[in-house]
């Protein structure tokens, strides 16, 4: 890539360097770091390579999930290899095989996802760096979030008991999210828990809003770089080990994007014994088809049912709700659905 081409930043170009930083074991900092990408102008002058690379991994990674078609959308994330799936695998071939074998598409198929995709992340890149460029925004995606003490302070031990989420939507637009949970202390000194939500289709600083709304308050919170809310809420009293505690929070979202259509929860280390998941739609904007997904890796969640059971059905004010028991950690598991044409 020439210094001229670098400086328009042209959509062909970025693709290109966006396919070079695909090969071998996908996106990383040291691949980026030698890349001319990282040369990005409107850069702080100051940063390192090193710094910069750190910026423009999760500015790909944040517009590779803010892909609005699926199949996009997920042939990126393969291949990039940011979907979690399959970590070691070591080439771009590699993990478009096996996304075909999962889906049951021929090869090519999926690699046009691939480099589809590709492309319109590289405008979503565009795009970004003009708005970075325009606010002097770029110090959001500092190496140093500021919220590693934060994170640290949520590692009391404790487990979930129970989880229960209830989304609604206006129209095709998410708009607000309750979460009800319960949790036993494992361990002495539990007397908060770190709640972290991100907007997929929206990543953007100052997009999600918590607020505390039954037996907890913000002890202090922060917005990481990648788009996440972390916040601390603390208990009205330090937990023995054996007590239960009941807590909610609301999460208000404020995105012009249209959500896209999958609602999927993973089990961390602290795994939930049950999770019950609520979508309140608009009944004026009901899914064309829904369904719910257990246990599945990440690019499953949008494959339609085999079993006819997995289909579900909003009642007539656009209401569902889905139990699930026995969670396993690091597969996921929730709903999805289609939107009329």
């Amino acid at each position: 890539m020439t210094h001229n081409a670098m400086t328009q930043l042209t959509v062909e170009t970025i693709r290109a360097e966006l396919v070079a930083l695909s090969t071998g074991r996908g996106l990383n900092l040291e691949k980026i770091a030698g890349s001319p990408l990282v040369k990005l102008p409107g850069t702080p002058g100051e940063w390192t390579d090193g710094q910069r690379a750190t910026a423009l991994q999760r500015i790909i990674t944040e517009c590779c999930h803010a892909l609005s078609q699926e199949k996009l959308r997920t042939g990126a994330q393969v291949g990039f290899n940011i979907d979690g799936e399959n970590p070691g695998d070591p080439s771009l071939t590699a993990r478009i095989d096996a996304l075909a074998r999962r889906r049951g598409r021929h090869e090519r198929t999926v690699r046009e996802w691939f480099y589809r995709g590709t492309s319109e992340v590289a405008l979503l890149l565009q795009q970004r760096v003009a708005e970075l460029n325009i606010r002097d925004g770029w110090r959001e995606y500092l190496e140093n979030d500021g919220i590693g003490d934060l994170l640290e302070a949520g590692s009391h031990r404790f487990s979930l008991d129970r989880t229960e989420i209830l989304v609604r939507l206006s129209g095709r637009f998410l708009t607000e999210v309750l979460v009800f949970r319960s949790l036993v202390a494992l361990d002495d000194g539990v007397d908060h828990y770190v709640a972290t939500s991100r907007y997929h289709s929206d990543p953007r600083p100052g997009v999600v809003f918590l607020e505390p709304l039954a037996n907890c308050v913000v002890r202090r919170s922060a917005f990481t770089s990648n788009g996440h809310q972390v916040s601390e809420l603390e208990f009205p009293a330090t937990l023995p080990p054996g007590r239960r505690i009941s807590f909610a929070y609301r999460l208000r979202v404020q995105s012009d994007r249209e959500m896209v259509p999958v609602l999927s929860y993973v089990p961390k280390a602290q795994q939930d014994n049950r999770y019950i998941l609520q979508v309140q739609f608009d009944p004026a904007t009901t899914p064309d088809r829904l369904w719910y997904f257990a246990g599945v890796l990440g690019p499953e969640t949008r494959l339609h049912p085999d079993n006819e059971h997995q289909w579900l059905r909003p009642s007539g004010l656009g209401y569902v709700r889905k139990g699930f028991v026995e969670l396993s950690r690091g597969l996921h598991y929730g709903v999805a659905w289609d939107w009329p044409l």
